[in-house]
């Protein structure tokens, strides 16, 4: 697991955590480029407050470090995990790295941007290459772009740019990169738009796939089975596969609070979250049956594998800032007593 940890207004800590809650390796750095994005319907681009809470978030791979360029539509990552690596911002534009075995180092240099720009990265699993995404709004309408290049430099390869449909690196799928999409037109605000994941041939920028879209927006991260949607048809959490092929989990008994799914690494369960009467809280759906899961004060909707998942403290730890990593087979869970957001997992592959 990667966890991130802020030190100061500056600087945080950047920790690699084992299943069995030790740390393997840790390292400092200061804060990336972390200015909100301007998006249509967000607080930034001006939302008015009641279009800045929508039922429906794109979240890309895991939620970014706190204020990392979080909207109304979309958090933005702030790293990056390989198979064997975690990639982090130290300052506005060096990427270092911090391998399992304790080793880093720089990484690479993202382009510098301007007062009115933002920059996302994703770096292959075999840390060969990167993907950079860039959102510029010195003119209006806001643009993105995304490139890819080798990641320790070379001439970038341009697989897009245009201000119809925003998108932003979050992965690689069998050697593929992978981008969250969301419509200029804005998000949550617009019951028609579309958000997906879209499957991209990183040397000629060609389509290959999309995972949800307009008649099942996504409203989980990515894992190496796919992600998650809702569909309005069936009240339910779709199972959206690499394929393309949804297959409906969870049904909701209150449409309106379809706001969160994280589908599991095997595709065979779901974590969700629900507000609606006895049914308040978080649960889990698997192979067919869900069970609220009600040991814990609650959790934070993430898997690190197939049988593990992140929950919150004990409601009676006496407020000490830890996590836990509970074993689904054996209902064991082991705590962490450490503060920090859970940002990734290693291997990053997807």
């Amino acid at each position: 697991m990667v966890v991130t940890n802020p030190l100061d207004q500056a600087h945080y800590t950047i920790s690699l955590v084992g299943l069995d809650g030790r740390t393997r390796a840790r390292a400092n750095a200061a804060f990336g480029d972390q200015k909100p994005v301007p998006f249509p319907g967000s607080a930034a681009g001006g939302s008015p407050s009641g279009m800045a809470s929508p039922t429906f978030k794109l979240v890309a791979s895991y939620p970014a470090l706190p204020n990392a360029g979080a909207c109304c539509d979309a958090f933005l990552p702030s790293i990056s995990t390989s198979d064997t690596r975690v990639y982090f911002p130290d300052g506005p534009n060096t990427i270092r790295y911090l391998a399992r075995d304790g080793s880093t180092g720089t990484g690479t240099t993202l382009p510098a941007n301007g007062p009115n720009a933002r920059t996302v990265f994703s770096v292959s699993p075999d840390d060969q290459r990167i993907a950079i995404g860039v959102f510029n709004w010195s003119s209006q309408p806001m643009t993105s772009s995304v490139s890819i290049r080798e990641l320790q430099g070379g001439h970038a390869v341009d697989i897009e740019s245009g201000t119809i449909q925003y998108g932003w690196p979050v992965g690689w799928h069998a050697g593929n990169l992978v981008l969250a999409r969301m419509p200029v037109f804005g998000g949550a605000p617009n019951p028609n738009a579309a958000r997906t994941y879209e499957v991209i041939n990183p040397t000629t920028g060609e389509n290959l796939g999309y995972l949800g879209g307009m008649t099942c927006p996504v409203v989980g991260p990515l894992s190496s089975a796919g992600t998650a949607c809702v569909a309005a048809r069936c009240r339910c959490i779709m199972a959206a596969d690499w394929s393309g092929m949804q297959t409906p989990t969870y049904v909701y008994a209150d449409p309106d609070e379809m706001s969160w799914a994280a589908l599991s690494p095997d595709g065979h369960a779901v974590i969700f979250s629900e507000i609606y009467g006895s049914k308040t809280g978080v649960g889990i759906w698997r192979d067919g049956t869900a069970t609220l899961m009600d040991n814990y004060s609650g959790t934070r909707g993430q898997w690190v594998d197939a049988s593990h998942t992140i929950v919150d403290c004990p409601a009676d730890n006496g407020g000490a800032e830890c996590f836990g990593v509970q074993d689904l087979r054996s209902q064991a869970t082991v705590e962490v007593n450490m503060p920090g957001s859970i940002v990734g997992v290693i291997p990053g592959g997807l």
